[in-house]
């Protein structure tokens, strides 16, 4: 469900604003700072879970930075655009816009650009299954991160590792690894830190420890909603509940499902919500919980719409 490795997506830098000096400003012309405007929308919609608002306004960006030649903005586009088509599993573009988005941040000499697509690109290796070749790209990514002696980047390309090596089953390998992440997570932003709380909570589940997992979860979960983030609190109850059903408390399994469906059904990602409802529905019979309420409040927003989307203006 949740994406399980953390991926960048590069927020508006000074195009957005002027620049001052002393008590002199200089103001950004109108259309190089344009398509900055573009991009905050999009990051807005992001951060709500809403990819297909996000992708429109990254694309708006796209054009009329492209259209004024300004390179830095052309290539964070492209990341981001590729950020949203891996989310949503469109693997094969994705890995076209980082490869386009390194070549431009390469031209410039941007060390920083360049590890935020080579670890985006090998976070869609991973979701890919193909995790030899997101391990060649991580490695580059570290040696380029590690030159660069930034833990708000290295921290994020050893998580991508710790992910493909819990994937691959090397689980004392990865825990060292997400280990050394949380002692250095204060160089994260706040939705960097949740994924990275994610990321050792699956690992814990992975490993039998659901009771450890939980508390994991649970800071996952209170990042994401204080930062609105809606997909990833429907992402971080849907494990909270395996980890519940693991422990035998099919209850609290249930509720955590239940809450889950709700944001998927209200942020229209229908595959999470369907995956969702056959989890909820065979613990709530198994139970014998009544789950009646939600199941018509779902029906009822899938085809009758909603009063309040979170996807919408």
């Amino acid at each position: 469900m949740k994406q399980l490795h953390i991926v960048f997506v590069i927020a508006v830098s000074l195009l957005l604003s002027s620049c001052a000096l002393g008590k002199s400003a200089k103001q950004i012309p109108d259309h190089l700072s344009a398509g900055g405007r573009q991009m905050k929308r999009g990051l807005e919609w992001y951060q709500k879970g809403c990819y297909e608002r996000s992708l429109e306004y990254f694309f708006r960006a796209y054009e009329l930075y492209s259209a004024s030649d300004v390179l830095d903005g052309v290539a964070m586009s492209l990341n981001n655009i590729g950020t949203i088509y891996r989310i949503t599993g469109n693997y094969d573009e994705a890995v076209l816009f980082f490869d386009e988005s390194f070549s431009i941040y390469s031209e410039l000499d941007n060390q920083e650009g360049i590890v935020k697509a080579l670890s985006n690109k090998a976070a869609t290796l991973i979701r890919a299954g193909r995790l030899d070749d997101a391990e060649q790209i991580i490695e580059e990514a570290v040696r380029k991160s590690e030159a660069d002696a930034h833990d708000r980047l290295l921290v994020p390309v050893l998580q991508n590792k710790g992910v493909l090596l819990t994937k691959r089953g090397s689980y004392e390998a990865a825990e060292e690894i997400l280990s050394d992440c949380l002692t250095r997570a204060r160089s994260l932003d706040p939705m960097g830190s949740a994924s990275l709380h994610f990321a050792f909570g699956n690992l814990l589940l992975e490993t039998d420890r659901p009771a450890e997992a939980i508390p994991f979860f649970e800071k996952a979960l209170s990042i994401d909603r204080e930062l609105g983030f809606h997909r990833g609190m429907a992402d971080d109850l849907f494990s909270m509940g395996h980890a519940y059903l693991k422990l035998g408390q099919d209850e609290r399994a249930v509720n955590s499902w239940k809450r889950s469906a709700k944001i998927f059904a209200l942020i229209d990602q229908a595959p999470e919500l369907h995956e969702t409802l056959k989890q909820l529905r065979a613990a709530a019979q198994k139970s014998g919980i009544d789950i009646s309420l939600t199941e018509a409040f779902i029906e009822r927003w899938e085809h009758e719409g909603l009063y309040e989307s979170p996807c919408r203006d």
